[in-house]
């Protein structure tokens, strides 16, 4: 399977965090090759409590650098309305640090609620995001249409 944009990942979490319409508190990790095939989905807590802090370690320990180029991490529940001085942002953003560290870049990161989820990264087709030109084309369906060219 070819990861094309940020709400496929969101697909792929929910049900791990949504089951029988109740929220499960569990923080999931979805990885992707250099080539943005799937690699793994897995749930490194099922205690998650809104905090990065205490999974941080099992998160670095579950990317696989042989497999793994690109991540994203899902969870339940919602961010504020400005939600870049969030708590759990702060710490995204340490992980997303470590990661690079390592030569694994977070391009997701998902809260998920009964009713729907809020991305805090690219939720569009990768390749029509600004800022993702490092990543590979998956829209290869786009290149000979009409529509994809300027007039």
């Amino acid at each position: 399977m070819i990861i094309q944009a940020g709400f496929d990942f969101e697909i792929l979490a929910r049900p791990f965090i949504v089951q029988g319409g109740k929220l499960m508190p569990r923080l999931v990790l979805i990885c992707v090759d250099a080539e943005m095939r799937l690699s793994s989905v897995d749930v490194v807590a099922e205690d998650f409590s809104g905090s990065l802090a205490p999974f941080r370690d099992a998160v670095l320990v579950a990317l696989d650098a042989e497999y793994t180029r690109y991540f994203a991490i899902a969870h339940p529940g919602r961010f504020s309305e400005y939600h870049c001085s969030d708590p759990i942002m702060v710490e995204a953003r340490a992980l997303e640090s470590e990661a690079a560290d390592r030569g694994m870049q977070l391009i997701g990161h998902f809260a998920i609620d009964e009713t729907g989820y809020m991305s805090a990264r690219a939720c569009s087709y990768f390749d029509q995001y600004p800022g993702n030109d490092d990543l590979p084309r998956t829209m290869f369906h786009w290149s000979h249409s009409r529509l994809g060219q300027c007039g």
